[in-house]
């Protein structure tokens, strides 16, 4: 109860929506239509509507740098579906903080680590008579999650799933370096592999390494960007703020210069 002179309070539904849908369709707005339709009062937030087309690894990585800066109760939705009018299930994972729903093929195995109760989207009155094999986003989980931001419980909406997808692993080590790819590239150019910063346990790489990219090889860290000495298109490796190991370029675009694209191996080797 308030307690006298004190200002009203009133709880924020909060949903946020990661899409490769781009924005030059109706596909975004139909989503946010079927949501406001339900939950007049909802704050929509973009993450992304850009993510590469199709590209489940880039969006997982986007949703773990993303999802864990809003407030306790958000359902986080994200629609990146190759396998839209499959046999794919549809799911809803619960943690102790957020909701999230979206295509079960491990887009949210990164932002999910953690223990997570898992759902398997299931018919009922919450979802349309009528559903399109082509527009889960629109028909399934956009009514799915403007359900849940109005308190329907996950039970209600599914039954539970045991053995959610999940994403390969990022990274193998051996005693010789670490095999990887490239799982991101930002809007920058930095291309983001798998490899983590707990897969070392150390602060910087040895001083002798070699991350070979393509027809590159990378034998420069950086601790931030414009670290001294700067030289002009040089390759090299720094830890991004979500502690993975990019591969960048000083003022320019590392995935232009060095030719880089989304799965690409990579190999970091200790000299």
């Amino acid at each position: 109860m308030e307690k006298p002179g004190e200002p009203e309070t009133s709880v924020v539904l909060i949903i946020t929506l990661l899409t490769d849908f781009g924005t030059a369709d109706y596909y975004v707005a139909a989503m946010k239509g079927v949501i406001l339709s339900r939950v007049p009062d909802a704050r929509l937030v973009d993450i992304s509507h850009s993510i590469a087309p199709q590209n489940v690894l880039s969006a997982a990585y986007v949703m773990l740098g993303s999802c864990n800066e809003f407030p306790v109760g958000t359902v986080h939705l994200a629609v990146v579906d190759p396998g839209v009018g499959s046999t794919r299930r549809g799911v809803i994972l619960r943690t102790d903080r957020y909701l999230f729903v979206g295509p079960d093929n491990g887009l949210f195995s990164l932002a999910a680590r953690q223990s997570a109760q898992a759902f398997e989207i299931q018919a009922s009155s919450y979802l349309p008579e009528a559903i399109s094999d082509t527009f889960h986003g629109r028909d399934i989980f956009a009514p799915i999650a403007a359900a849940l931001a109005c308190g329907a419980k996950p039970e209600e909406l599914g039954r539970p799933l045991l053995t959610p997808q999940s994403l390969p692993p990022l990274a193998q080590t051996s005693d010789s370096g670490i095999q990887s790819r490239i799982i991101h590239i930002d809007g920058f150019g930095n291309a983001v592999t798998g490899i983590e910063r707990g897969h070392l346990g150390a602060e910087r790489l040895p001083a002798r390494f070699e991350l070979r990219v393509g027809d590159h090889v990378v034998r420069v860290q950086k601790r931030f960007y414009a670290e001294e000495p700067s030289v002009a298109s040089e390759p090299f490796a720094i830890w991004g703020s979500l502690n993975f190991l990019e591969v960048s370029v000083t003022d320019g675009s590392a995935a232009e210069a060095l030719r880089l694209s989304h799965g690409q191996p990579v190999t970091l080797r200790f000299t």
